[in-house]
């Protein structure tokens, strides 16, 4: 007898009692912040995050943007291009000699734009040049201010870039001959000192008042010519007095244009009037020149090239046993040689106490 066999079907589930589907909850969105107009716009025209920087110029500025401004703004933007933007502009007026400041400021709103000016090389390289200074963090306040400051600087005089022979003396130095070699006996030859004449920049004015290379009653004649204005200025100073302590060195000239010195001060005995004349403490020349030039008055500050003040002097003094003489516009005195020749000459050693070793 066969047993039976044992089902597979699943057994009937009982019914599940089904409740409606809960309703989605909806999440609250958070407030977007209110964008500072001001601020986008700063953000957009000074930092260096800007979107402008990555951005392709032309598909900002051309002719599509162009159209769609108001004609108010457009008038506005027309102030600030150029002649050559506009249609019916000849090159022959650029040859025209006048002066064309007042017809820059001609109103230009009815005048037409060129279509190919947003196209033209000059203007895509003006762009790209803008995102590089936008780049570069140029446009931001703290690059601002510093530009201000470099530029209160050159015109007052406080600031100045190292003269180029300094520079070139500092980088490039020549080494010096060692003198206890004579090149005269057979076999000998020069050997450099570790000495080199690029340390001579390192001297100031105080050492070579110090050790007596600049003295009371010497003259120190100023003598430069601007070629930018075709300006030659002259003009003597005096030591009057030398700081036992700091050396620096306090300078009587005569205020105004004129060059020479009154015979009174180039005498042995002063008897000018303070005065009369001007007076100023230095430690170094470059103030000297700037105090002689303030006072002769024909050269701006803002004007001033930058030059090595230590070429512009040249030390007039008295030989040995030597007198006074009123028919000299220097009282008898003789060139002994720029600042410059003289440090040179004293970083060398070949000057002692003002006078050759």
């Amino acid at each position: 007898m066969d047993r039976p066999r044992r089902t597979i079907r699943q057994p009937v589930k009982a019914p599940q009692l089904v409740g409606p589907e809960p309703a989605p909850r909806v999440s609250k969105r958070k407030a977007t912040p209110e964008v500072d107009p001001e601020k986008f716009i700063k953000t957009i025209l000074e930092s260096s995050k800007s979107d402008l920087v990555f951005l392709d110029m032309t598909d900002i500025i051309n002719n599509n943007t162009w159209s769609i401004l108001s004609e108010e703004s457009k008038a506005h933007l027309k102030t600030l291009l150029p002649r050559t933007a506009f249609k019916g502009f000849h090159a022959e007026e650029l040859a025209l000699d006048q002066m064309d400041v007042e017809d820059e400021k001609k109103d230009k709103s009815d005048a037409e734009l060129n279509s190919s000016f947003f196209t033209d090389p000059h203007f895509l390289a003006a762009a790209r040049t803008f995102q590089d200074h936008l780049y570069l963090n140029w446009f931001s306040e703290a690059h601002i201010a510093k530009v201000t400051k470099f530029k209160q600087g050159v015109v007052d005089g406080s600031l100045a870039a190292p003269w180029k022979d300094e520079v070139w003396e500092r980088d490039n130095p020549i080494p010096v001959l060692d003198p206890s070699n004579n090149p005269t006996e057979p076999g000998s030859s020069f050997t450099c000192s570790s000495h080199l004449a690029g340390g001579a920049t390192e001297i100031k004015l105080t050492t070579l008042a110090k050790n007596k290379i600049i003295g009371v009653g010497d003259v120190l004649a100023y003598r430069r010519s601007f070629v930018n204005s075709e300006l030659v200025v002259e003009k003597d100073a005096m030591v009057e007095s030398i700081h036992p302590k700091t050396f620096a060195l306090t300078m009587v000239a005569v205020p105004g244009s004129t060059k020479d010195l009154p015979h009174s001060l180039l005498s042995d005995e002063s008897t000018a009037s303070p005065e009369t004349v001007l007076s100023v403490t230095i430690s170094g020349p470059s103030t000297l020149e700037n105090a002689l030039l303030d006072t002769d008055g024909r050269m701006p500050k803002s004007r001033r090239p930058n030059g090595n003040a230590w070429k512009s002097f040249s030390v007039w003094r008295w030989r040995p046993g030597a007198e006074y003489n009123p028919y000299d516009s220097r009282g008898g005195r003789e060139n002994h040689g720029t600042l410059f020749y003289l440090r040179g000459s004293f970083f060398s050693g070949d000057l002692v106490g003002g006078r050759r070793a």
